[in-house]
């Protein structure tokens, strides 16, 4: 598999929601008609069966087909609702697969089903981004909510990834407008300094949903499938403007560098966008 269709969801920060991010752009792209393997490679906490519903679904994982005690296709999942999106995992906590293999094994899978993308759900930290450079190159999405330390962990992810010669760096601002006052999206593109994705609005019917088992497009009251198909838009290479019928209050004013005069003054700068 070429390496421009792998992307590796990370942070050097647990709970920013990567696991989301992974789950619902995998979901997008596959709605599009792409052929899409999504890797639950969480060596430390695997979750994406459970946002899936897919729990218990499968009796084989990464480290099988690793150690050549099965073949793919006995360790990829097709999701029922989707016919062009698969799924396979690493084991569960405590028995241990190097980031090396299990990137081998999952690109071995989605050969298997000829995917056009491959989507790497990774644990927080450094270490496998570092580990998956050893089987292949990628592209790296980088997670992060607007609250400092995800920012900070954002930055960090950014430089060392970049330092090791991964290039291929994007940034997903996850869950904007669930803490008020939050306005400015330049600035925390300026603090990663890397270019910006997509923007997910805070969703509590996502939130919900996933642990139902339910992607956010499969959900009539949630508001985030938009922004979730506008990122696999971008990724397929289309010119989508940042915010297209995403519903975030203040859409023009978010994009604004911060101005220390303004302080104060953003509600009543103008009317907020709903659209």
């Amino acid at each position: 598999m070429d390496s421009s269709g792998i992307y590796l969801i990370t942070s050097s920060k647990g709970g920013v929601g990567k696991s989301t991010v992974a789950v619902n752009l995998a979901f997008a792209l596959a709605l599009s008609g792409r052929r899409v393997m999504l890797a639950d490679c969480d060596v430390k906490n695997r979750t994406l069966d459970i946002f899936l519903g897919y729990d218990e679904s499968l009796m084989f994982d990464l480290a099988d087909l690793s150690e050549g005690i099965v073949t793919e296709d006995e360790v990829i999942l097709r999701d029922p609702r989707c016919d062009k999106l698969y799924y396979c995992t690493v084991p569960p906590a405590g028995r241990r697969i190097a980031p090396r293999d299990a990137v081998r094994a999952a690109i071995s899978c989605a050969d298997f089903v000829s995917a056009d993308y491959l989507i790497i759900d990774t644990p927080g930290g450094a270490d496998f981004p570092l580990g998956a450079k050893e089987a292949t190159g990628y592209e790296a999405i980088i997670v992060s909510t607007t609250g400092e330390p995800s920012l900070r962990a954002a930055s960090i992810t950014a430089d060392l990834l970049f330092a090791e010669g991964i290039d291929g760096l994007h940034l997903v601002i996850n869950c904007f407008g669930s803490e008020r006052g939050e306005r400015r999206i330049v600035p925390m593109i300026d603090r990663v300094r890397a270019p910006l994705l997509g923007i997910i609005p805070y969703d509590a019917e996502m939130k919900s949903g996933q642990e139902l088992g339910r992607p956010a497009a499969t959900l009539e009251a949630s508001v985030s499938p938009e922004a979730f198909c506008n990122i696999a838009r971008r990724i397929e290479g289309f010119d989508v403007p940042l915010l297209e019928s995403v519903k975030i209050r203040g859409k023009s004013r978010i994009l604004k560098r911060e101005n220390p005069d303004d302080e104060g003054n953003d509600e009543s700068a103008e009317p907020d966008d709903e659209a």
